[in-house]
């Protein structure tokens, strides 16, 4: 690798009158965030999920930026990268899902019905998205859905009413303001509810697949998440193996499946796959899935992290159009990422945590190098650097 010519990075607050945006409140910025959902079919057949479809829309005034993807309320990423300095940060988006019975559903219900996000088969990939003034954004998710159960613990198929609460929050958004004039939209924003019905399995389903995780000298992997996807590859059905790597799904169609294990947290793309097809001959799919320690030879096989940068002169003025080069090594794997300023100074780029060498291009100044350093954790980074330009 390359010799860099490092000059300190300038992480400090900005001395400048800040962009109009940094001056809103954080209750107008909350109250901003307008949340729609839709469904692509009103009758959901288990086990099948419900692909549920976000509309976010910025009805306010000023520009912010959103977390994508939004994960299980609760859930909470966990880097384990080594000689990173600057501490840990945290945060993110989350959805909290809202099933209730209606009409004559809901006159049984004993046991209250749940929804939840499935999460990704592989390795998360998380962004920013800048959402200016009237600007729209859509994301779509995958929820399952189960239904409210009666005394006898018996399923209660029909009517539901489905809504989302989107969430977000971050453990270093005041620095991140501070230093950026950037605002991270936190709060909570309340979906539209809409009306679906939940079905039983059909009387054909009554295939299944089941299987273990384990590890190269057979010991079994408890808490792997395993992923159940269909032909073309979309996520019907989630679990976590058992402490005995147990896991299983059951009143499927027939047909071909996906069966996908990675470890939960992991900061390495761990993920493992098959393929299983079950018909009415042989109904019942039975894998093993061997978790091998992860040998990275690509940087998209490690978990990245979104990161604002605010470009400025040395007045602390946003410079746009300015091209960042941003190279990450840890000997074998070199990642190479690449951005350019808006209007405001600002980019966001997804990185890996740990030691990061910036170069700052733009027309009319001299070549810059920079370091930054990644701190560990989900949630964002965000650091400030400054340009020389000639006059």
């Amino acid at each position: 690798m390359a010799t860099f010519a490092l000059s300190c990075v300038l992480a400090l607050p900005i001395q400048a009158k800040l962009t109009p945006h940094a001056e809103a409140t954080t209750d107008d910025t909350t109250k901003s965030l307008k949340l729609l959902i839709s469904v692509e079919q009103q009758t959901i057949t288990a086990p099948h999920p419900a692909r549920v479809a976000l509309h976010l829309h910025n009805a306010g005034q000023h520009p912010i930026w959103l977390y994508r993807r939004a994960r299980n309320q609760g859930a909470r990423a966990r880097s384990e990268f080594l000689e990173i300095t600057g501490g840990e940060t945290s945060g993110g988006s989350t959805l909290a899902v809202r099933l209730e019975p209606a009409g004559a559903t809901a006159l049984q219900t004993t046991t209250p019905a749940e929804g939840r996000v499935l999460a990704t088969a592989g390795l998360p990939r998380p962004r920013l998205v800048r959402l200016g003034p009237g600007d729209d954004y859509e994301e779509k998710t995958t929820l399952r859905l189960t239904p409210a159960l009666a005394e006898t613990d018996k399923p209660i198929w029909g009517r539901y009413r489905l809504s989302v609460v989107y969430q977000a929050s971050y453990s270093n958004e005041e620095e991140i303001h501070r230093n950026l004039g950037v605002t991270l939209w936190q709060g909570e924003a309340t979906s539209n509810t809409i009306e679906i019905e939940l079905a039983p399995p059909a009387v054909e389903s009554r295939a299944s697949v089941a299987g273990t995780v384990i590890r190269p000298d057979s010991a079994p992997v408890a808490g792997a998440v395993v992923s159940l996807s269909d032909q073309e590859e979309r996520v019907v059905d989630q679990a976590r193996t058992d402490a005995d790597g147990r896991f299983s799904f059951s009143h499927l169609p027939w047909g071909l499946y996906w069966v996908m294990a990675r470890r939960e947290n992991a900061s390495e793309d761990t993920t493992v796959f098959r393929h299983v097809e079950v018909t009415e001959a042989a109904p019942a799919g039975a894998l093993q899935l061997v978790l091998l320690p992860p040998e990275i030879y690509e940087p998209q096989k490690l978990l990245h992290k979104p990161v604002v940068f605010r470009i400025t002169d040395s007045a602390g003025h946003p410079l746009d159009k300015a091209r960042l080069e941003i190279t990450w090594s840890n000997g074998p794997v070199v990642d190479n990422v690449k951005g350019e300023t808006g209007e405001d100074g600002t980019v966001a780029l997804e990185l890996i945590p740990g030691r990061n060498f910036v170069t700052l291009r733009r027309r009319g100044c001299p070549k810059q190098e920079h370091r930054v350093d990644v701190a560990a954790g989900d949630g964002i980074d965000g650091f400030n650097l400054a340009l020389e330009c000639a006059k």
